[in-house]
């Protein structure tokens, strides 16, 4: 059985936020049982949590003997191994895994610097926000007109779309995907699928 852990003990804002979810959506795709490792906030930072996930992150996830702790290379890991959520065609396959990287490389880590700035950084400048935002923004216009009228930015429904969804959802929970009606109506389309659903209501069960 996989097993990957999840967090406890956070804030209400952070649901549907928290990337533990990407892997619990896979599962659901792939039509995979898992199951989940409770931790609370503060053991994450012990030493024998940092073993596994040497971040102090979430998730970390085991399948036999195998240890991953990055979103990134547990769905890979997934996908090759059931040969699931990537396509047959070298070419095809090679494009889903640009646009996996485009969104974890190219996109979140500018998206999250301004919610952090936004949020949580009470000494960041109005200047400094500003700029993070135009710079967060720029990134979304150029997603933007990379998906135009398309559905997917793969070709196909595959883990690129998993991490691309999540990583927009941060963009939309800042009310910055308001200019991109294709952004905002594609992440409401991937959100609609059964599996999310899914995924989505055993994710809100930390907050009960």
């Amino acid at each position: 059985m996989n097993r990957f852990s999840v967090l406890t003990g956070i804030p209400e804002f952070t649901k549907g936020l928290v990337r533990e979810l990407r892997v619990r959506w896979a599962h659901e795709e792939m039509g995979l049982p898992y199951e989940e490792i409770r931790c609370p906030h503060p053991e994450t930072k012990k030493a024998e949590y940092l073993k596994k996930q040497p971040f102090g992150q979430v998730p970390y996830f085991t399948d036999g003997e195998v240890e991953i702790f990055e979103t990134g290379a547990i769905l890979l890991h997934l996908a090759l191994k059931h040969n699931k959520l990537l396509p047959k065609d070298e070419c095809e396959r090679a494009h889903a895994f640009n646009w996996m990287f485009t969104a974890l490389n190219s996109v979140e880590p500018f998206l999250f610097h301004y919610f952090m700035l936004n949020s949580q950084d009470p000494n960041a400048t109005e200047a400094t926000k500003t700029k993070a935002r135009e710079t967060a923004m720029g990134k979304l216009r150029v997603v933007a007109n990379e998906l135009g009228e398309r559905e997917y930015f793969s070709g196909s429904f595959t883990i690129a779309e998993i991490f691309m969804t999540t990583v927009l959802k941060t963009a939309q929970f800042q009310n910055m995907l308001l200019e991109h009606k294709t952004l905002s109506d594609y992440v409401t389309r991937n959100e609609s699928r059964p599996a999310f659903q899914r995924a989505l209501a055993e994710h809100v069960k930390l907050y009960e």
